[in-house]
């Protein structure tokens, strides 16, 4: 028997010091009985009363120093101070855990909001090209980022019940939450402004929209609120892809947003038509969501899990929302 285990033998439970306390307060009633008007019964019959008070003293002891099979399983499980009891425990649990099928329900339950994050991106990048998804888009962007939440959830249960072949999932250091808070605002005004600047523009072009200009001012549209997506799925608490890797298709498609914005500044020139001056805006505030992004990256590697850091070596998992910058349609025939 190792120290540990000699040590641990050693703690008592109430009713042991229960018992105890009653053999101690038997002796020292034997030691009264020894005096006063008891004196001469004590003499007369002394092997009686002592025996018959010793016997009694030792059933109490003796109650009081042993412990059933149960009581001790119980008082080692509320407290295990050994190692191999708590090591004991630990593989009871796990056991349990495996053949009441947890661990498998929770890698499919990971996999499932993966691939309803997954499946809503693909939907928003189809709706993207549309000037008036702008409607329609923030439900799903919250839709977004409640799955990210409940990954999250999910990732930190399997964590600490050690289920394996779940997502990966990625924090933001709280120092690149106020960068990334502030290029969200300015992308959000952007996207405002360019659904004004539509609005503005469709107001002088009668008929359909379906020349090049239009074509174009739809890849800006996609492009925009691509950004604005992945900006605020990064300004939540977490995501299902490697930041770092995030910011830089973010930073993608700003950059294509300002191409595309250039482009259609021209077309509007070319075609005679009135500038709205909310175009230039959409452009100041793209240019400073660059900025703020690229002070986000200067801070410093980025937070990893601790399974990560392990499994450095393996590619990464693709993200469902890092496609690349929307190429320009060709003009439709009118």
């Amino acid at each position: 028997m190792s120290d540990n285990q000699s040590l641990s033998s050693l703690h008592m439970t109430r009713a042991q010091y229960l018992w105890a306390a009653l053999g101690l307060v038997l002796v020292f009633a034997i030691l009264i009985m020894a005096r006063g008007s008891v004196r001469d019964i004590f003499h007369a019959e002394k092997e009686f009363v002592l025996g018959m008070s010793l016997s009694i003293s030792s059933i109490f002891f003796t109650k009081a120093f042993s412990r059933s099979s149960v009581a001790s399983a119980v008082h080692h499980i509320h407290e295990p101070k050994d190692p191999s009891v708590v090591a004991a425990l630990d593989a009871a649990v796990d056991q349990r855990l495996h053949a009441m099928g947890l661990h498998e329900n929770i890698a499919l339950l990971s996999r499932d909001i993966a691939v309803a994050g997954k499946r809503i991106n693909e939907f928003y990048d189809l709706q993207a090209m549309d000037p008036r998804f702008h409607a329609t888009a923030p439900l799903l962007r919250v839709a977004l980022t409640d799955l990210d939440d409940a990954l999250a959830i999910v990732s930190r249960v399997a964590e600490r019940i050690g289920t394996a072949e779940v997502n990966h999932v990625y924090h933001i250091p709280a120092e690149m939450k106020s960068h990334l808070n502030d290029a969200l605002r300015d992308v959000r005004e952007a996207s405002a402004r360019r659904n004004e600047s539509y609005e503005s523009l469709r107001a002088q072009i009668a008929g359909a929209a379906v020349d090049d200009l239009w074509g174009v001012f739809a890849v800006l549209t996609s492009d925009t609120l691509k950004a604005q997506r992945d900006l605020e799925s990064l300004a939540s608490r977490s995501i299902q892809t490697v930041p770092a890797d995030r910011i830089a298709v973010l930073q993608g498609y700003i950059a294509a947003s300002l191409l595309r914005l250039a482009t259609v500044r021209d077309l509007v020139r070319d075609r005679g038509l009135e500038e709205p001056h909310t175009l230039q805006i959409v452009g100041e505030d793209l240019v400073r969501a660059q900025v703020k992004l690229a002070r986000a990256l200067e801070l410093g590697a980025i937070a990893r899990p601790a399974e990560e850091q392990a499994t450095e070596g393996q590619a990464p998992q693709e993200p469902a929302a890092e496609d690349p910058p929307t190429e320009a349609p060709e003009a439709p025939t009118p």
